[in-house]
């Protein structure tokens, strides 16, 4: 039960270590490790509630439109940098787990 509140606050640390670290205007931030903090806690949390775990179908779901909206910016954008796509997949992927976890933290209390 532990873990599901030190891991994020660890994954903040880290972060504003990393924002402390990097040099103003790297395309690299500290909230980009958060997802790697936040995943584990959420499958902790769906222990604790003895339910049955929907994160691997939720982010299958999170990379299906994201291929979608690739393909989507493709048509619309001929040229596209694949690295400007991945960092915003990546952004998208850090707001997907914060809310991810937010959630389930909802549930937990309810």
């Amino acid at each position: 039960m532990l873990l599901i509140f030190a891991l994020p606050v660890a994954g903040l640390v880290i972060g504003i270590i990393m924002n402390m670290m990097l040099p103003n205007g790297s395309k690299l931030n500290g909230v980009d490790v958060m997802p790697l903090f936040l995943l584990y806690p959420c499958q902790l949390i769906t222990q604790v509630k003895q339910v049955p775990s929907f994160l691997p179908y939720g982010f299958l779901f999170y990379f299906i439109l994201i291929l979608c909206a690739a393909i989507r910016w493709a048509v619309i954008n001929k040229n596209i940098s694949m690295g400007k796509i991945f960092r915003e997949f990546w952004s998208y992927l850090d707001i997907c787990s914060l809310l991810w976890y937010l959630g389930l933290l909802v549930v937990v209390l309810v």
